[in-house]
């Protein structure tokens, strides 16, 4: 049989009509016997059912695609593997693009449509109006994983980095720390900004002043941008502080390696706490004190949520947020205290 088989040639095989053999594949109604009959045959075939068609059908794809800012980045790898995980078991295939500026963004959910895709989920970094005028307009159901205005007719799934910071200070503080600096990530992204505002809350709870000499920002939230970043931060703070909290795991990394090339002993000299608790924080030495933001929770209802609206089970613009919980190991950890 020349080129790849069709619904046609299976439907020829299984001794039934193209329609009732296009039902048995998609779950349409057709009995037990003759769904497994037409099953089978497709299998031996080599049959793979096109998509296009079955949207022009009406029919659904079984795909959803993802849009992230950084593949490579240990948080959204857990968050889309916890996704994958949801959706294998409604049946439905993941198709994963990375962007991150803005335009390129808005971009890529207006590459999508029902021809392609069942919905979709956007982790965006910077939810700016070209961002949102984007999600507006996209033409398929579609969840947001991170912040969106109250007004946004999409459904969201956050993570509060706020109360994660206010966890992450809160433990330094019974550890003995006195100057907390706080090594962030872009500014003008939604973590930068929401762990920026939670280390200012938490500072004033705990009685202590914003001093913006322990507060500086990388260009980006990856080990590499960050090294500069905590290079700055020692030389422009004379090395007066005592603990540092960064703004994911992968600057804590930075951390930890300037400290150590700059003789200063983690957890003996300085405390240092990372956020997102990725599975490299247990691996290293000292082991990394950090905040679960919950990537695989996050990725699991956003899901969930996108899954259950398109069955239309669920409000297409709920919101749902994560509660932070704090991880403790070595790297914050003083020997004379609990």
């Amino acid at each position: 049989m020349a080129g790849l088989p069709t619904i046609t040639a299976v439907a020829q095989v299984a001794g039934v009509s193209v329609a009732t053999a296009s039902r048995a594949l998609h779950g349409g109604g057709a009995s037990a016997a003759t769904a497994e009959r037409v099953r089978l045959v497709a299998e031996q075939l080599g049959y793979r059912p096109n998509a296009v068609a079955r949207a022009l059908q009406g029919g659904t794809i079984g795909q959803i695609a993802m849009i992230v800012p950084d593949a490579a980045n240990p948080v959204y790898a857990r968050m889309t593997s916890a996704v994958q995980h949801e959706l294998a078991a409604d049946d439905r295939h993941l198709l994963v693009a990375q962007a991150q500026d803005p335009a390129d963004v808005a971009a890529a959910i207006g590459r999508f449509g029902p021809s392609t895709i069942d919905g979709l989920i956007v982790v965006p970094l910077r939810p700016e109006q070209q961002v949102l005028e984007a999600l507006d307009a996209a033409r398929v159901p579609t969840v947001v994983i991170g912040s969106l205005p109250p007004t946004a007719v999409h459904g969201a799934v956050g993570a509060d980095s706020r109360a994660g910071v206010q966890l992450a200070i809160d433990h330094l503080v019974a550890q003995g720390a006195q100057r907390i600096a706080f090594v962030n990530g872009p500014v003008d992204t939604t973590p930068g900004r929401m762990r920026l505002e939670g280390y200012r809350l938490a500072l004033d709870a705990a009685g202590m002043a914003f001093d913006p000499v322990l507060v500086v920002a990388a260009d980006d939230f990856t080990h590499a941008a960050a090294l500069p970043a905590i290079d700055a931060l020692l030389e422009r703070s004379a090395r007066s502080f005592d603990a540092i909290v960064a703004a994911n795991d992968l600057i804590a990394f930075a951390a930890l390696r300037v400290l150590s090339d700059a003789g200063i002993a983690v957890p003996g000299d300085c405390l240092v706490v990372g956020m997102d608790d990725t599975e490299l924080a247990q691996m290293a030495i000292p082991s990394l004190t950090s905040v679960d933001l919950g990537a695989e929770a996050r990725g699991t209802l956003a899901a969930q949520q996108l899954l259950a609206s398109l069955r239309g089970d669920a409000d297409a613009t709920s919101h749902a947020t994560v509660v932070p919980r704090l991880v403790v190991r070595e790297s914050s950890t003083r020997r004379d205290r609990p």
